[in-house]
Protein backbone atom coordinates (compact mmCIF):
# COMPACT_ATOMS: atom_id res chain seq x y z
CA UNK A 1 0.00 0.00 0.00
CA UNK A 2 2.83 2.33 0.84
CA UNK A 3 4.52 1.45 -2.45
CA UNK A 4 1.38 2.24 -4.42
CA UNK A 5 0.97 5.58 -2.67
CA UNK A 6 4.54 6.58 -3.44
CA UNK A 7 4.13 5.84 -7.17
CA UNK A 8 0.93 7.81 -7.21
CA UNK A 9 2.63 10.79 -5.63
CA UNK A 10 5.42 10.63 -8.19
CA UNK A 11 2.91 10.65 -11.02
CA UNK A 12 1.13 13.64 -9.53
CA UNK A 13 4.39 15.50 -9.16
CA UNK A 14 5.30 14.82 -12.82
CA UNK A 15 1.98 16.17 -13.99
CA UNK A 16 2.47 19.43 -12.07
CA UNK A 17 6.04 20.12 -13.42
CA UNK A 18 6.01 23.62 -15.00
CA UNK A 19 7.05 24.15 -18.70
CA UNK A 20 8.86 27.07 -20.36
CA UNK A 21 7.40 30.48 -19.69
CA UNK A 22 6.68 32.92 -22.51
CA UNK A 23 9.61 35.10 -21.45
CA UNK A 24 12.00 32.12 -21.56
CA UNK A 25 10.81 31.23 -25.08
CA UNK A 26 11.29 34.81 -26.25
CA UNK A 27 14.81 34.85 -24.80
CA UNK A 28 15.68 31.62 -26.64
CA UNK A 29 14.26 32.97 -29.91
CA UNK A 30 16.23 36.21 -29.45
CA UNK A 31 19.46 34.26 -28.87
CA UNK A 32 18.86 32.16 -32.01
CA UNK A 33 18.18 35.34 -34.03
CA UNK A 34 21.43 36.90 -32.79
CA UNK A 35 23.38 33.76 -33.69
CA UNK A 36 21.85 33.70 -37.18
CA UNK A 37 22.70 37.39 -37.58
CA UNK A 38 26.29 36.68 -36.60
CA UNK A 39 26.63 33.64 -38.87
CA UNK A 40 24.88 35.02 -41.98
CA UNK A 41 27.66 37.44 -43.02
CA UNK A 42 30.19 34.64 -42.66
CA UNK A 43 28.06 32.35 -44.82
CA UNK A 44 27.61 35.08 -47.43
CA UNK A 45 31.33 35.81 -47.39
CA UNK A 46 32.12 32.13 -47.90
CA UNK A 47 29.69 31.95 -50.82
CA UNK A 48 31.16 35.04 -52.45
CA UNK A 49 34.67 33.64 -51.97
CA UNK A 50 33.57 30.48 -53.78
CA UNK A 51 31.99 32.52 -56.58
CA UNK A 52 35.11 34.67 -56.91
CA UNK A 53 37.26 31.54 -57.15
CA UNK A 54 34.95 30.13 -59.82
CA UNK A 55 35.27 33.39 -61.75
CA UNK A 56 39.07 33.18 -61.51
CA UNK A 57 38.89 29.59 -62.73
CA UNK A 58 36.78 30.72 -65.71
CA UNK A 59 39.48 33.24 -66.62
CA UNK A 60 42.16 30.60 -66.19
CA UNK A 61 40.38 28.23 -68.57
CA UNK A 62 39.83 31.02 -71.09
CA UNK A 63 43.54 31.84 -70.90
CA UNK A 64 44.47 28.19 -71.49
CA UNK A 65 42.08 28.04 -74.45
CA UNK A 66 43.70 31.14 -75.97
CA UNK A 67 47.14 29.57 -75.61
CA UNK A 68 45.90 26.38 -77.26
CA UNK A 69 44.46 28.48 -80.08
CA UNK A 70 47.83 30.22 -80.42
CA UNK A 71 49.60 26.85 -80.54
CA UNK A 72 47.33 25.82 -83.43
CA UNK A 73 47.47 29.03 -85.48
CA UNK A 74 50.64 30.77 -84.24
CA UNK A 75 48.52 33.87 -83.59
CA UNK A 76 46.30 35.07 -80.79
CA UNK A 77 42.59 35.19 -81.59
CA UNK A 78 41.45 38.41 -83.22
CA UNK A 79 38.89 40.36 -81.25
CA UNK A 80 36.58 39.99 -84.24
CA UNK A 81 37.10 38.36 -87.61
CA UNK A 82 35.44 41.15 -89.53
CA UNK A 83 32.67 43.79 -89.36
CA UNK A 84 29.62 42.15 -87.78
CA UNK A 85 31.39 38.79 -87.90
CA UNK A 86 32.40 36.24 -85.25
CA UNK A 87 34.29 37.44 -82.20
CA UNK A 88 37.06 35.82 -80.17
CA UNK A 89 34.39 34.07 -78.12
CA UNK A 90 33.33 32.11 -81.20
CA UNK A 91 36.94 31.35 -82.15
CA UNK A 92 37.60 29.83 -78.71
CA UNK A 93 34.60 27.50 -78.64
CA UNK A 94 36.47 24.40 -79.93
CA UNK A 95 39.14 24.94 -77.25
CA UNK A 96 36.54 25.07 -74.47
CA UNK A 97 34.89 21.74 -75.34
CA UNK A 98 32.11 23.57 -77.21
CA UNK A 99 32.70 22.15 -80.69
CA UNK A 100 28.98 21.46 -81.08
CA UNK A 101 28.18 25.17 -80.75
CA UNK A 102 31.05 26.13 -83.03
CA UNK A 103 29.71 23.76 -85.67
CA UNK A 104 26.48 25.79 -85.75
CA UNK A 105 28.42 28.80 -86.99
CA UNK A 106 29.11 29.85 -90.57
CA UNK A 107 32.08 32.08 -89.77
CA UNK A 108 32.18 33.59 -93.26
CA UNK A 109 28.75 35.13 -92.64
CA UNK A 110 27.71 37.93 -90.31
CA UNK A 111 26.20 37.41 -86.89
CA UNK A 112 22.80 38.40 -88.24
CA UNK A 113 22.76 35.49 -90.69
CA UNK A 114 23.51 32.86 -88.05
CA UNK A 115 20.83 30.53 -86.76
CA UNK A 116 18.97 31.44 -83.58
CA UNK A 117 20.57 28.43 -81.88
CA UNK A 118 24.07 29.67 -82.77
CA UNK A 119 23.41 33.24 -81.61
CA UNK A 120 21.74 32.35 -78.35
CA UNK A 121 23.89 29.42 -77.17
CA UNK A 122 25.04 30.15 -73.61
CA UNK A 123 28.37 28.86 -72.32
CA UNK A 124 28.58 28.87 -68.52
CA UNK A 125 32.32 29.62 -68.47
CA UNK A 126 31.59 33.05 -70.02
CA UNK A 127 29.62 34.17 -66.93
CA UNK A 128 30.85 35.29 -63.53
CA UNK A 129 28.63 33.66 -60.87
CA UNK A 130 28.97 36.75 -58.65
CA UNK A 131 27.06 38.72 -61.26
CA UNK A 132 24.42 36.56 -62.92
CA UNK A 133 23.29 33.37 -64.56
CA UNK A 134 23.36 33.02 -68.38
CA UNK A 135 21.03 35.45 -70.16
CA UNK A 136 20.30 36.95 -73.57
CA UNK A 137 20.71 40.51 -74.81
CA UNK A 138 17.45 42.36 -74.51
CA UNK A 139 17.79 45.72 -76.30
CA UNK A 140 19.42 47.40 -79.29
CA UNK A 141 20.79 44.20 -80.91
CA UNK A 142 20.01 45.68 -84.34
CA UNK A 143 22.33 45.59 -87.34
CA UNK A 144 24.34 48.80 -87.71
CA UNK A 145 24.05 48.53 -91.51
CA UNK A 146 20.37 47.66 -91.66
CA UNK A 147 21.26 44.34 -93.29
CA UNK A 148 19.59 41.96 -93.56
CA UNK A 149 16.90 44.05 -91.82
CA UNK A 150 16.27 46.21 -88.77
CA UNK A 151 14.87 43.52 -86.51
CA UNK A 152 16.25 42.63 -83.10
CA UNK A 153 18.73 39.74 -83.10
CA UNK A 154 19.26 38.84 -79.44
CA UNK A 155 22.17 36.66 -78.44
CA UNK A 156 24.01 35.28 -75.43
CA UNK A 157 25.85 37.85 -73.31
CA UNK A 158 28.89 37.32 -71.07
CA UNK A 159 30.99 38.84 -68.31
CA UNK A 160 34.49 38.91 -69.80
CA UNK A 161 36.23 41.04 -72.40
CA UNK A 162 39.47 40.94 -74.33
CA UNK A 163 42.12 43.57 -73.70
CA UNK A 164 42.05 46.17 -76.47
CA UNK A 165 44.82 48.22 -74.86
CA UNK A 166 44.66 51.93 -74.10
CA UNK A 167 42.47 54.44 -75.91
CA UNK A 168 43.08 54.82 -79.67
CA UNK A 169 39.66 56.03 -80.80
CA UNK A 170 36.03 55.30 -80.16
CA UNK A 171 36.31 51.75 -81.53
CA UNK A 172 37.79 49.65 -78.75
CA UNK A 173 39.34 47.09 -81.10
CA UNK A 174 40.72 49.58 -83.61
CA UNK A 175 43.37 48.06 -85.93
CA UNK A 176 45.91 50.38 -84.28
CA UNK A 177 45.09 49.05 -80.81
CA UNK A 178 47.98 48.13 -78.54
CA UNK A 179 46.20 45.42 -76.58
CA UNK A 180 46.57 41.67 -76.78
CA UNK A 181 43.63 41.13 -79.14
CA UNK A 182 42.61 43.54 -81.90
CA UNK A 183 40.36 43.49 -84.94
CA UNK A 184 41.61 41.17 -87.67
CA UNK A 185 42.95 42.21 -91.03
CA UNK A 186 40.19 40.74 -93.18
CA UNK A 187 39.02 40.80 -96.75
CA UNK A 188 35.24 40.97 -96.99
CA UNK A 189 33.22 40.68 -100.19
CA UNK A 190 29.42 40.89 -100.35
CA UNK A 191 29.32 40.71 -96.57
CA UNK A 192 31.29 37.45 -96.43
CA UNK A 193 34.79 36.96 -95.10
CA UNK A 194 37.21 35.88 -97.83
CA UNK A 195 40.42 36.02 -95.79
CA UNK A 196 41.13 36.91 -92.17
CA UNK A 197 44.38 37.32 -90.26
CA UNK A 198 44.92 38.15 -86.61
CA UNK A 199 47.23 41.08 -85.92
CA UNK A 200 48.84 39.79 -82.75
CA UNK A 201 51.04 36.89 -81.70
CA UNK A 202 52.57 36.13 -78.34
CA UNK A 203 55.90 37.49 -79.54
CA UNK A 204 54.21 40.85 -80.18
CA UNK A 205 53.65 41.23 -76.44
CA UNK A 206 57.06 42.81 -76.01
CA UNK A 207 56.41 44.28 -72.56
CA UNK A 208 56.27 40.73 -71.21
CA UNK A 209 53.43 38.24 -71.09
CA UNK A 210 53.33 38.43 -67.28
CA UNK A 211 52.94 42.22 -67.54
CA UNK A 212 50.08 42.41 -70.03
CA UNK A 213 46.35 41.82 -69.66
CA UNK A 214 44.83 39.21 -71.94
CA UNK A 215 41.21 38.99 -70.79
CA UNK A 216 39.43 40.57 -67.83
CA UNK A 217 36.05 41.01 -66.24
CA UNK A 218 34.04 43.67 -68.00
CA UNK A 219 32.19 46.43 -66.20
CA UNK A 220 28.41 46.25 -66.60
CA UNK A 221 26.13 48.39 -64.41
CA UNK A 222 23.14 46.40 -63.21
CA UNK A 223 20.74 48.81 -64.93
CA UNK A 224 22.35 48.09 -68.32
CA UNK A 225 22.17 44.30 -68.38
CA UNK A 226 21.52 42.98 -71.88
CA UNK A 227 21.80 46.35 -73.66
CA UNK A 228 23.76 46.33 -76.91
CA UNK A 229 24.35 48.81 -79.71
CA UNK A 230 27.11 51.39 -80.16
CA UNK A 231 26.28 53.29 -76.96
CA UNK A 232 26.12 50.35 -74.57
CA UNK A 233 28.28 47.36 -73.79
CA UNK A 234 26.36 44.30 -72.69
CA UNK A 235 25.02 42.87 -75.91
CA UNK A 236 25.73 39.58 -77.62
CA UNK A 237 29.35 38.52 -77.12
CA UNK A 238 29.37 36.61 -80.43
CA UNK A 239 28.38 39.73 -82.40
CA UNK A 240 31.31 41.58 -83.95
CA UNK A 241 29.11 44.56 -84.81
CA UNK A 242 29.54 46.27 -81.42
CA UNK A 243 33.10 45.95 -80.01
CA UNK A 244 32.21 47.19 -76.51
CA UNK A 245 30.31 43.95 -75.97
CA UNK A 246 33.48 41.83 -76.13
CA UNK A 247 36.50 44.18 -75.84
CA UNK A 248 37.48 46.81 -73.28
CA UNK A 249 40.16 49.47 -72.69
CA UNK A 250 42.22 50.46 -69.65
CA UNK A 251 44.30 53.51 -68.73
CA UNK A 252 44.31 57.10 -69.90
CA UNK A 253 42.49 59.29 -70.55
CA UNK A 254 39.54 58.05 -68.45
CA UNK A 255 39.42 54.26 -68.45
CA UNK A 256 39.81 53.31 -64.81
CA UNK A 257 38.22 50.17 -63.39
CA UNK A 258 34.48 50.14 -62.73
CA UNK A 259 33.66 50.93 -59.12
CA UNK A 260 30.93 48.35 -58.58
CA UNK A 261 27.63 47.34 -60.19
CA UNK A 262 26.05 50.78 -59.83
CA UNK A 263 28.88 52.81 -61.38
CA UNK A 264 27.68 54.80 -64.40
CA UNK A 265 30.49 57.37 -64.32
CA UNK A 266 32.31 58.20 -67.55
CA UNK A 267 32.70 55.73 -70.42
CA UNK A 268 31.52 52.78 -68.33
CA UNK A 269 30.81 50.74 -71.46
CA UNK A 270 34.52 50.71 -72.35
CA UNK A 271 35.91 49.77 -68.91
CA UNK A 272 36.87 46.60 -67.15
CA UNK A 273 35.16 45.94 -63.82
CA UNK A 274 33.41 43.33 -61.73
CA UNK A 275 30.78 42.62 -59.09
CA UNK A 276 33.48 41.53 -56.61
CA UNK A 277 33.94 44.11 -53.87
CA UNK A 278 37.00 46.30 -54.42
CA UNK A 279 38.70 44.22 -57.10
CA UNK A 280 38.60 43.03 -60.71
CA UNK A 281 40.18 39.81 -61.98
CA UNK A 282 42.33 39.43 -65.09
CA UNK A 283 43.97 36.62 -66.99
CA UNK A 284 47.40 37.80 -68.07
CA UNK A 285 49.01 36.82 -71.34
CA UNK A 286 51.30 34.28 -69.65
CA UNK A 287 48.22 32.50 -68.28
CA UNK A 288 48.25 33.54 -64.64
CA UNK A 289 45.17 35.14 -63.07
CA UNK A 290 45.39 38.07 -60.65
CA UNK A 291 42.99 40.41 -58.87
CA UNK A 292 43.57 44.14 -59.39
CA UNK A 293 42.33 46.62 -56.79
CA UNK A 294 39.68 48.93 -58.27
CA UNK A 295 41.58 51.93 -56.87
CA UNK A 296 44.72 51.11 -58.88
CA UNK A 297 46.44 54.14 -60.40
CA UNK A 298 45.18 54.73 -63.94
CA UNK A 299 48.74 55.00 -65.27
CA UNK A 300 49.58 51.56 -63.88
CA UNK A 301 46.40 50.22 -65.44
CA UNK A 302 47.43 51.60 -68.83
CA UNK A 303 50.86 50.00 -68.62
CA UNK A 304 49.25 46.63 -67.96
CA UNK A 305 46.88 47.09 -70.91
CA UNK A 306 49.44 48.11 -73.54
CA UNK A 307 51.53 45.25 -74.89
CA UNK A 308 54.38 47.14 -76.54
CA UNK A 309 55.19 50.55 -75.02
CA UNK A 310 58.27 49.46 -73.06
CA UNK A 311 56.56 50.35 -69.76
CA UNK A 312 56.56 47.60 -67.14
CA UNK A 313 55.06 47.53 -63.65
CA UNK A 314 56.85 46.43 -60.50
CA UNK A 315 53.71 45.85 -58.46
CA UNK A 316 49.99 46.36 -58.56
Amino acid sequence: MHSLRRRSNQGSHGQNRPGFTLIELLVVIAIIAVLIGLLLPAVQQARESARKNQCANNLKQIGVAIHNFENSYQTLPSSRMGPQHATWFVQLLPYLEQQNIYNMWSVKDTYYLQSTAARTASVSIFYCPSRRAPMQSSQFEISSTGLPDTNQYPGAVGDYAANGGQFVNSIVDNPACQGAMCSANSTVASGQIVTTLSQTRLRDVTDGTSQTFLVGEKHVPVTKYGQSGPSWGDGAIFNGDFPRNYNRLAGLPSFNLGQGPNDLVGPWHCKFGSDHIGMCQFAFTDGHVAAINTSVDINVLGKLAVRNDGQTVDGY
